[in-house]
């Protein structure tokens, strides 16, 4: 397994996407399963919207691809504010990408079996400035990416109290 990589991302209106590139970009629909952390736009497959708090600001995101089943969820979230894991298909190479442009879009994974994947996201400091445009990385992404047979359904933890319908 490659070794964690950082990035910086841009955020616009809230998000950031994983996604692969060139199809259509998910959106944030009601119609869609929307969670404290994670959107999944139904007409989007293998297509991922990650909420963010600051309205237009870069984010730091760092990447874990793993083989072996992953911890539980509460304990993986110690230290971090929300967390939250949905399944997605994922077919070929899968890319974060900012919304609105902006910044790089990095290739992070090219999975070796397409099918089923677990995506996990945990995160900190949303509230810091949630609704600002900010200058510097004020939030902080932990995405971990690893191919599944079973889909465990989506799970998510306590929360930052942000996006609680």
């Amino acid at each position: 397994m490659p070794a964690p990589r950082t990035y910086q991302i841009e955020v616009s209106y809230h998000q950031f996407l994983l996604t692969p590139f060139g199809g259509n970009n998910p959106v944030v629909d009601s119609s869609g399963p929307v969670g404290p952390l994670l959107a999944l736009d139904p007409r989007v497959q293998g297509a991922l919207i990650i909420l963010t708090g600051g309205t237009d600001a870069p984010v730091n995101v760092t990447v874990h691809i793993e083989r072996e089943p992953l911890p539980d969820l509460a304990a993986a979230a110690e230290g971090w504010d929300v967390g939250e894991q949905a399944t997605i298909p994922i077919e070929g190479n899968m890319y974060l990408v900012p919304l609105m442009g902006g910044g790089s879009t990095p290739l992070i994974y090219t999975p070796s079996t397409p099918g089923l994947h677990l995506i996990r996201v945990l995160a900190r400091g949303r509230r810091t400035h949630y609704d600002g445009i900010t200058d510097g990385p004020n939030e902080d992404y932990d995405l971990t990416i690893t191919p599944i047979t079973t889909d465990p359904g989506r799970q998510s933890t306590a929360g930052d109290g942000l996006y609680i319908n």
